[in-house]
């Protein structure tokens, strides 16, 4: 049996919001959208599924605040400062970036609007954070 990743699904409070940070924030592209029986958003960078966003009250889920994530998106970047910078001029919450020296490893997490929080590291990062 063979298998990949395809992409993390955030369930929105507020669909329209949501869709609009992460292609705010993160430079992400709508590949494809369904708004008739659900709200669903497919979003891409350099044509790879990042993330989709759905509505949570049609999926049947009332999310929690503050979020209480068991499972979390990871994201690995080549500039983790400019990452950063970008992800808080839109309102983006973070922690780090940080320097792990051991693993040569910059790490450190944004939170979206609704509180999500995602992951972000940049190996080899040589020092410069």
């Amino acid at each position: 049996m063979n298998f990949e990743p395809y992409n993390v699904v955030i369930l929105a409070e507020d669909y329209e919001a949501m869709r609009d940070w992460y292609i705010a924030a993160l430079g992400l592209e709508l590949k494809q959208e369904w708004t008739e029986k659900y709200h669903y958003a497919e979003l891409v960078h350099d044509g790879r599924y990042i993330v989709g966003i759905a509505l949570a009250k049609e999926m049947n889920c009332e999310p929690v605040s503050p979020r209480k994530n068991t499972s979390l998106m990871q994201l690995k970047t080549d500039d983790i400062r400019g990452f950063f910078e970008q992800v808080t001029k839109h309102g983006a919450k973070t922690w780090g970036p940080n320097y792990d020296p051991h693993e040569d490893l910059g790490y450190g997490a944004f939170f979206d609007p609704e509180g999500n929080e995602t992951w972000v590291i940049q190996p080899n990062a040589g020092g410069s954070i």
